[in-house]
């Protein structure tokens, strides 16, 4: 595979496109009902247009960030996402090296296809985790508690998902997860053998924390079930109680949940609709991010995901108010390509992208980036001549 070919974000996409089945493709890229949410994420930023600077010293700049203490080499990390290794069996162990490498927050899912134990010996400190409610608080706290005892530091609290979004994508080509397979299934995989061949060796990817939380031995975490605990605000109260590192709570779209999660002693939120993959109707997430970012003190921290593809689009947020940013489909299409060398390409076109528009717009430091970068954002006007 020849690296140099891929140099935009969507460059990933459709070379994973063409190697995944239809069903794994459709489940990475699908969204609720016809994915107007996706579409209007990526408009959103579309819309957006950046001001450039000139006479400015810019020979020197700085991508590293600070966030509650630590400080980061980049500006972004790797969203959470349940299953990843329905992409490559060894997606979750290149993107952990990745993460290690470059030292960006990869966030582990509860749904993840490989425990946070296995994750965090490879990235340490990188390893965040992210946090669904399963079918009962004891055995969702036995997770809280895992991550504490391993030394994670930051844990994200998911709130989107009181239930499964409607993803015609998945229905159509009869993606479950764990996988199913009937004829239609067997065939859409024999008809993309680089990605099925490695998959006889290592078996089928599962939700690797599901089991030993339930007292009755069922499965923790049921995608398409109904009897997944739905967190409100007494849950939040009694995780803050028992979670003693960072907490955030990610899928804010709202301004008073993201006041009553900072109530409830929440260290920041993670604006977020989910990557349009929830509800079909949501506001583009980038459009809620600059609401919320007016309405919050500018010392609390906000984390942000869905519809970022490229270096100037990360600029864009943060210009908008998020301090932190998350990256989930393109890591998964890159992990799809089968190398470690493919994520780390991806996250060395972000790195030089990032670094071209902060010289464009005379910016040195991503520390001190506003909103006056974004065009027609009003300034104080000074009379020349």
């Amino acid at each position: 595979m020849n690296l140099n070919l891929l140099q935009t974000l969507n460059d990933f996409r459709q070379k994973a496109k063409k190697k995944l089945p239809k069903m794994v493709f459709g489940y990475i890229d699908g969204g609720a009902g016809d994915g107007l949410a996706v579409d209007r994420n990526r408009e959103s930023f579309k819309r957006i247009l950046l001001q450039p600077r000139s006479l400015e010293n810019v020979s020197q700049r700085n991508q590293t960030k600070n966030l509650l203490g630590k400080q980061w080499q980049h500006v972004f990390g790797i969203a959470p996402m349940g299953l990843c290794n329905v992409a490559n069996p060894k997606a979750d162990m290149m993107l952990a090296h990745s993460a290690n490498k470059y030292n960006i927050p990869l966030c582990v899912s509860t749904a993840a296809s490989t425990t946070m134990e296995k994750m965090y010996e490879i990235a340490g400190d990188n390893i965040w985790f992210q946090l669904y409610m399963g079918n009962s608080k004891e055995g969702t706290f036995k997770l809280v508690k895992r991550a504490n005892e391993l030394g994670i530091k930051n844990l994200i609290l998911s709130v989107d998902v009181p239930a499964p979004g409607y993803r015609p994508s998945e229905i159509r080509t009869g993606f479950k997860a764990p996988f199913k397979f009937g004829l239609q299934q067997i065939l859409d995989c024999a008809s993309h053998p680089s990605w099925s061949i490695p998959y006889l060796f290592s078996g089928m990817p599962d939700f690797a924390h599901n089991y030993g939380l339930s007292g009755n031995g069922t499965p923790f975490f049921d995608r398409y079930s109904g009897t997944r605990l739905i967190a409100d605000l007494d849950f939040l109260k009694s995780l803050r109680d028992q979670w003693k590192g960072n907490l955030f709570v990610k899928g804010i779209t709202f301004v008073e949940d993201a006041h009553e999660s900072i109530n409830c002693g929440c260290n920041g939120i993670y604006v977020s609709n989910h990557g349009g993959r929830q509800l079909e109707s949501v506001p583009a997430a980038l459009d809620l991010l600059k609401l919320i970012r007016e309405e919050l003190s500018p010392q609390i921290p906000i984390l942000f995901d869905s519809g970022l593809r490229s270096g100037e689009d990360i600029i864009k947020a943060l210009a908008l108010g998020a301090d932190f940013v998350f990256l989930g489909r393109p890591f998964l299409f890159a992990s799809a390509l089968g190398s470690r060398q493919a994520i780390m390409h991806l996250i060395e076109i972000l790195n030089k992208q990032i670094d071209s528009v902060m010289a464009q717009l005379g910016c040195t430091s991503l520390e001190n980036l506003s909103n006056t970068v974004i065009y027609g954002v009003d300034r104080s006007k000074k009379m020349v001549g």
